[in-house]
């Protein structure tokens, strides 16, 4: 399966993104994968600090894209747009499935392998791996923060409509990230299917700091 590692990023998330690519050098040095960051930070500077981080991992199949928003687009639409970016890389390249891992999540190196043989075994189109929330670990995690997504998916489900040629950032068409029903609920009337996993994965660990 032709993966890539797709993750929106910001500089608010630099406590985390060195070890997590650390992290993502570890997994792919087992698991070949490519990888996509795309950048929402304010400015272009935050790339060239990336770009050392990756250097120094010795990490070489990457891309990263800088996305310049209005002063006044929400935090959410900037991410929800760096989503719609990946997806519409994942079907211009022809990748199998994008593996969504969120930048301040520490995984097992086998995490990816173990996800896609539970998509091909069950014809899931989607994999969510259910963990807990970094700012408290009595709840659990449910965003969708360490997900596999099939092409066939990514197909049929947008994060959000294209207007003009462009990715939309009107905010009446944000679809709300901090619920993760309703890109499952997408998902679902497009004639898909998912399935939600605890345990299978582990340890997750969910930055705070």
């Amino acid at each position: 399966m032709k993966v890539i590692i797709g993750t929106p990023i910001h500089q608010v998330k630099d406590y985390s993104i060195e070890r997590w690519l650390k992290n993502v050098a570890a997994l792919t040095s087992t698991t070949p994968a490519d990888l996509l960051l795309v950048d929402n930070s304010p400015g272009p500077d935050y790339v060239r600090k990336v770009k050392k981080y990756l250097s120094k991992y010795k990490i070489k199949n990457f891309i990263i894209k800088h996305l310049k928003f209005p002063s006044s687009i929400s935090t959410d639409l900037r991410i929800e747009a760096s989503q719609e970016t990946v997806r519409q890389y994942v079907l211009k390249c022809r990748y199998d499935a994008w593996f969504s891992w969120e930048c301040d999540q520490i995984i097992p190196t086998d995490a990816l392998d173990k996800l896609v043989e539970l998509m091909e075994k069950g014809r899931y189109q989607m994999v969510v791996v259910n963990s807990w929330a970094r700012w408290d670990p009595t709840i659990t995690n449910t965003n969708m923060g360490c997900t596999l997504i099939n092409r066939r998916c990514l197909e049929k489900v947008r994060f959000l409509p294209i207007r003009k040629g462009k990715i939309s950032l009107n905010s009446l068409d944000s679809y709300d990230i901090h619920d993760p029903q309703v890109i499952k609920k997408r998902v679902l009337k497009a004639g898909g299917n998912y399935i939600e996993i605890y345990g299978v994965i582990e340890p997750v660990y969910h930055l705070a700091q």
